[in-house]
């Protein structure tokens, strides 16, 4: 695979994205990028969960209470 280029915006000449990495190296960032893409409904999930669980252990604590302090 090789590099993807665009358009430089300082003087309208093409750039290369990549490289300074290797063909394999771009096809695995490549094949990483499609799948975070692929799974991002799925990683959101994910990361909602783990705000949960983090509110969890702060109202565990204390730290985090049901009542809303007025300003």
């Amino acid at each position: 695979m090789t590099p993807q280029e665009f358009s430089n915006i300082i003087n309208g000449g093409p750039t290369t994205r990549g490289a300074n990495f290797s063909a394999d190296e771009v096809a695995r960032l490549t094949d990483l990028r499609r799948s975070v893409h692929e799974h991002s409904e799925f990683l959101e999930r994910v990361i909602d969960q783990r705000r949960l669980e983090f509110a969890r252990w702060l109202h565990e604590r204390g730290k985090l209470t049901d009542a809303c302090s007025e300003p």
